[in-house]
């Protein structure tokens, strides 16, 4: 408890703080509270006018919410209830708070994984410690797919003890799909996790100041195009604060790949393939493969990618495409059997056409790699 006494308030008042806590799981729920005197000490009545620790028993004191506390200060001027809120958010940590930007697949891995979260929250709904890629398993896949795959950074609140109290993904080469604004290339910080309110604020503050274009408008994984802008970008006619709603990709290689799994996605949920390129987007497509809205490390498949030709297909029983079967198997009596030899490649047997020189031709690269994603 620490205790201060304000003689610019009449009558002169002591005031002290004091934490209220409350267990939720794997931290604790901590609000700072003032505390005041709410008593005439100098009434003749009262029954403990002489005694100095009367101030201080605990049925002659009060809790005063900080907002009512700040609002005590007559010469203040009046705050808005965003600028009270990031108050008693802040005050109930008590330490320095940095926010930087990481890249590597270590560093993901650290700001996701559970051990490294602050051990206390402002809330007992913090979506940083609920969210469901804290775990060992989700958070080396997301950190693999964000790293390796995507080629994401991440934006991380900590304080001075190394505790995460926040962290959010950084997309840099995002293309518009959008009227006047297509193909134009943006940045974007994507959903903030945090433990405290004031983090979200700085940390959408240090993302403005990295130059990231637009931050998403609604903290949530429901409103994937709702964006605001954090910059000017006068040649795109973007404006600073200004809301806007975008169809969004960003392009990742086919080939190069990340070991297994995908994360739960708040923005980029649909994995496409079009063309023969493959990208993360915002809304669900023509080429849409597979969605990220699992909670369990793993990718959601919504169509086959032919290990033949490549293309995008509803696979039914067969992982080839209609057109592809034909050159795959030929029908007897006994039914169909695959045309050719077959090649051992990973200790598994496939059908020689998809290699050449017993390496995979680039449609079953493809093919491997995506169902990368459906592996924990």
């Amino acid at each position: 408890m620490r205790t201060f006494r304000i003689l610019s308030v009449e009558p002169t008042t002591i005031f002290s703080t004091k934490r209220k806590r409350l267990n939720c799981n794997s931290y604790q729920k901590i609000r700072i509270v003032f505390t005041t005197c709410n008593k005439d000490l100098g009434n003749k009545n009262f029954p403990d006018r002489n005694n100095p620790q009367a101030p201080w028993f605990p049925e002659n004191r009060e809790d005063l919410e900080p907002s009512t506390f700040v609002g005590i200060f007559k010469k203040l001027r009046e705050y808005s209830e965003p600028e009270l809120a990031y108050f008693s958010s802040a005050i109930c940590v008590d330490s320095k708070v940095t926010v930087k930007l990481y890249e590597g697949i270590q560093n993901f891995y650290e700001a996701y994984k559970e051990e490294n979260y602050s051990p206390i929250a402002d809330t007992n709904e913090s979506n940083l410690h609920n969210s469901c890629m804290r775990y060992e398993k989700q958070a080396r896949n997301a950190a693999d797919f964000y790293a390796n795959f995507a080629g994401a950074r991440i934006l991380v609140a900590r304080d001075e003890s190394n505790n995460v109290l926040g962290r959010a993904v950084i997309w840099q080469d995002v293309r518009s799909l959008s009227g006047n604004l297509a193909n134009t290339m943006l940045s974007l910080m994507d959903r903030v996790y945090y433990s405290h309110a004031f983090v979200l604020e700085m940390m959408r503050k240090e993302a403005g100041a990295l130059g990231i274009i637009f931050r998403k408008q609604y903290n949530d994984f429901n409103h994937t195009k709702e964006l605001v802008a954090l910059n000017d970008m006068p040649d795109a006619g973007i404006k600073t604060g200004t809301a806007y709603s975008l169809k969004l990709a960003v392009e990742v290689p086919t080939y190069k790949w990340h070991k297994r799994g995908a994360p739960y996605m708040d923005t980029f949920f649909c994995i496409c393939l079009l063309d023969g390129k493959m990208q993360l987007r915002n809304i669900e497509t023509e080429g849409n493969i597979a969605t990220c809205r699992s909670t369990d490390g793993t990718a959601t498949p919504e169509r086959e990618v032919c290990p033949c030709c490549g293309t995008a297909h509803y696979a039914g029983d067969n992982v080839f495409c209609s057109s592809c079967q034909q050159k795959i198997y030929s029908n007897t009596i006994f039914g169909k059997v695959i045309k050719g030899s077959t090649v051992e490649y990973q200790g598994k047997n496939y059908p020689s056409l998809l290699f050449k020189k017993r390496r995979p031709i680039p449609p079953m690269r493809t093919f491997l790699q995506v169902n990368k994603l459906y592996n924990a």
